[in-house]
């Protein structure tokens, strides 16, 4: 495709963009689209090259400069980079795992150089910031509550509820990260597909034969032996419960396709498919059941996947 082309679809790519940047002041929720900002850079970045793709990315992130807006600037830097890479693998007839792969790399790499930046140039700890304003935020949900005539004993369950919360954000921030990068390549990339439904670039297999390693059952069993043993100690204690939500979240992962994979054998409708699926994110017995599925079948392969190829 030309140049013009290229810059045309770019502009547009730039306008939605900033639309959704402006009515993130209005509905907060839609900041999480830009998450999705390797997308567009990925696409640009296949049907042109990876000019027009860095292109696009400085011009919005001279666009957040301009208004401001560090809070958006994060999310579009790391997930862009992330498109950048994926798109100029694309471009180069790259296998789709090695595209995700180098892709969630960038996203973390860049995240973690923007909050280094910060606190090197700025004297600002991003996280840190974010984690000290989460105690705020508890106190104001509890005047608001007591604003509505809770009395003492129910706000002191809700108190407890929300510091527990606190407490597991505060520790999971290592894993929030990795799940972003993971998120801003692998979710980027599927829905890269279906923009680029036409084009011949490699596509991941269908989302029911998703199957993690064998091995990772037994790193399972491992990290939570140490955590068990070493609970005392922080450092340790943090750095395995972050590995144990990154492998939880694998493995539920691997229950959900296996999910699928069964009722699609069965026949069942796609409607009704639809809905177990929904309810299951209501139904949290039906959720640890989904990881304990995806354990087992990481370890015993029930879909014969491994024979497959």
């Amino acid at each position: 495709m030309d140049r013009k082309s290229g810059i045309l679809e770019g502009l547009l790519y730039l306008f939605a963009g900033m639309s959704i940047v402006l009515l993130s002041y209005y509905i907060p929720v839609l900041i999480i689209l830009l998450i999705l900002f390797s997308v567009p850079c990925t696409v640009l970045g296949y049907r042109y090259s990876v000019l027009e793709s860095v292109l696009f990315l400085c011009a919005m992130t001279v666009f957040l400069v301009i208004t401001g807006d560090m809070v958006s600037l994060i999310p579009v830097l790391s997930s862009g980079l992330s498109g950048v890479v994926m798109g100029s693998m694309l471009r180069g007839k790259r296998p789709a795992g090695d595209a995700i792969k180098n892709g969630f790399l960038a996203a973390l790499i860049s995240l973690v150089g923007i909050f280094g930046i910060f606190i090197v140039f700025f004297r600002l700890n991003i996280i840190q910031e974010f984690v000290n304003a989460l105690p705020k935020i508890v106190d104001s949900s509890l005047d608001i509550y007591r604003s509505m005539g809770l009395g003492e004993q129910e706000l002191n369950v809700i108190k407890t509820v929300l510091e527990q919360a606190v407490h597991f954000i505060g520790m999971s921030i290592p894993f929030d990260i990795l799940m972003y990068s993971a998120i801003a390549s692998i979710v980027g990339y599927l829905v890269v597909e279906v923009v680029l439904r036409r084009a011949d670039i490699d596509r991941l297999k269908p989302f029911s034969l998703w199957k993690v390693s064998d091995r990772l059952s037994m790193v399972l069993v491992i990290v939570y032996l140490i955590e068990t043993i070493f609970r005392s100690n922080y450092t340790v204690y943090m750095v395995t419960f972050n590995i144990l939500l990154g492998l939880v979240t694998v493995f539920t992962v691997d229950g959900y396709s296996l999910l699928l994979f069964f009722m699609k054998k069965s026949g069942l409708k796609s409607w009704l498919q639809v809905l177990v699926v929904l309810l299951s994110f209501f139904i949290p017995v039906f959720s640890f059941a989904l990881t304990g599925a995806g354990i087992l079948d990481a370890t015993f392969d029930f879909r014969h996947i491994k024979k497959r190829g």
